[in-house]
């Protein structure tokens, strides 16, 4: 019998990213996949829209989930308000499992959403709960109140992250720099590890799920026993393969799925 794993996440129509993506990349590594749905996304080329769901629904959705055995990992995504922000904290503050906290404030199609309010709940509730965080740029720089222009400020931003009490972070760094390669930072507590990997040339389709995805496959690595490090390379490559074999959702829309592209690389 597969292992169970559980996402806390929004829900994102598309498919590419949130829930559906990190129920997907559980597969891929062979998990039996729960979900707790914290909001449902919705996008259109020409809107974007956040659904927050109840309170008292998430909380009934996270008993449901949590009375369950054998789960081995908890990846927690996108949270909308401060107040679901506590809930899922209060409710996680009872498990002894990795959790891998992928803080989604920022999203391509938007501009900060309500990212201030949330990053305090975050900081002060979430992180001391997490083994690992997998921040954006922008998200490190929410978190920590410092610009990031450069390798060296993605180290020390890592480093800030873990005083708020998350024991790992894995920063990714996105086009950060001109150059070949694609460069995020591992700080495990003591080491700085950059992972480097070739940068895949930008089209005008963007790809959604990528962060979601990358936290799915580092939850099913922890959720394996890996050590960071290794998972970290192992969900790196498994985005990469993603982005590179990307399906095409709407070429009038410009929205690819990496989740879809990693699984047809046959990962």
């Amino acid at each position: 019998m597969p292992h169970k794993i559980l996402t806390i996440a929004g829900s994102d129509t598309l498919a590419g990213g949130g829930l559906q993506a990190d129920l997907a990349t559980f597969s891929e590594y062979g998990y039996f996949g729960l979900s707790v749905t914290t909001a449902i996304v919705t996008v259109t080329p020409n809107d974007f829209q956040i659904f927050p769901i109840a309170e008292a629904i998430v909380s009934a959705q996270l008993d449901s989930a949590l009375a369950l055995d054998d789960i081995v990992a908890i990846k927690v995504g996108f949270l909308p308000t401060p107040a679901i922000v506590r809930l899922v904290a209060e409710k996680l503050r009872q498990v002894s499992v990795p959790i891998i906290v992928d803080p989604v404030m920022v999203f391509k199609e938007t501009s900060d959403v309500d990212a201030q309010n949330i990053a305090v709940s975050l900081r002060t509730e979430l992180l001391p709960l997490a083994t690992i965080i997998t921040p954006n740029l922008r998200e490190a720089e929410i978190l920590t109140g410092q610009k990031i222009t450069t390798y060296a400020g993605m180290a020390e931003a890592a480093r800030q992250l873990t005083t708020f009490g998350v024991r790992q972070v894995l920063l990714k760094g996105g086009a950060l720099l001109a150059g070949d390669n694609a460069v995020d930072v591992l700080f495990d507590g003591t080491a700085t590890n950059y992972l480097e990997q070739a940068m895949i040339p930008v089209t005008q389709m963007y790809h959604n799920g990528a962060g979601c995805t990358l936290s799915a496959s580092l939850a099913a690595n922890l959720g394996q026993s890996s050590d960071a490090l290794t998972a970290a390379r192992d969900a790196k490559d498994f985005v990469w393969q993603g982005i590179a074999h990307g399906v095409a959702l709407n070429q009038n829309f410009d929205v690819g799925n990496v989740w879809q592209g990693a699984r047809r690389a046959n990962l």
